[in-house]
């Protein structure tokens, strides 16, 4: 797409509203619906059917997201992660690791809070009941990070942002992924979402593959995932 067409009033204008509808589809969470219900002494015959249509739903959501990014996305999906590729995420991953423990610190020292209202809620409902918990684990370690890389990274980064913008898409990005996932008015589990955010996107605009985007989200999702499942033992 030229400068002159990705800058057009009317089609910016369409995928400023796709987007908004993209996040708030990530930001209500209908697929946590049946999680709901799920905690509530049920029939194996309804657990059944609401394990089933959890999994429609994100399907459907992953589905959405997948199609509005191969309309407006740059980047083809089908490249493959490589042997460097790995290492970006590894260090990407360390290096965010160690500035989340610097805000949790400072979370803790300055509003005397270890937990974010996120993940409060996730370590809830994978306390609830083991069909909850393993659901749970499917969401948070596959299709979450599917699902929000493609809209905060792929779709966002390039529907909205000419190529020749650099760092802005990657401010961007980050800062509304962090209000995506916090719940509170601690500005530091903000700052560790966004921080979060920052390196997914800098990677993602640094490989220009999705793939490699959506690695380092798993990485970070399932040793996430493996530490909440530890403390609730």
């Amino acid at each position: 797409m030229n400068e002159s067409k990705f800058w057009s009033g009317d089609k910016l204008f369409d995928r400023i509203v796709i987007f908004i509808l993209l996040y708030l589809m990530i930001f209500l969470g209908p697929q946590f619906i049946p999680i709901g219900i799920l905690s509530n002494p049920n029939s194996t015959y309804i657990k059944v059917i609401l394990s089933i249509i959890y999994f429609l739903i994100y399907f459907l959501m992953v589905g959405i997201a997948y199609f509005s990014y191969k309309k407006h996305g740059r980047n083809d999906l089908k490249r493959p992660i490589t042997k460097s590729n790995w290492k970006f995420i590894i260090i990407a991953y360390v290096l965010s690791h160690v500035i989340e423990g610097v805000l949790s610190s400072l979370s803790t020292l300055t509003y005397h809070e270890t937990t974010s209202g996120n993940q409060q809620g996730l370590q809830d409902m994978l306390s609830s009941n083991k069909l909850t918990a393993v659901l749970m684990i499917f969401g948070i370690v596959i299709f979450s990070p599917i699902l929000e890389e493609l809209v905060f990274r792929g779709y966002l980064m390039d529907a909205l942002f000419s190529p020749r913008f650099k760092w802005l898409p990657i401010i961007v990005s980050g800062l509304l992924f962090g209000l995506a996932h916090n719940t509170g008015l601690n500005i530091f589990f903000f700052l560790i979402y966004a921080q979060i955010g920052f390196f997914l996107a800098y990677v993602y605009q640094k490989t220009n593959n999705l793939k490699v985007s959506i690695a380092l989200h798993v990485l970070n999702n399932l040793i996430s995932a493996i530490l909440m499942i530890m403390m609730l033992l």
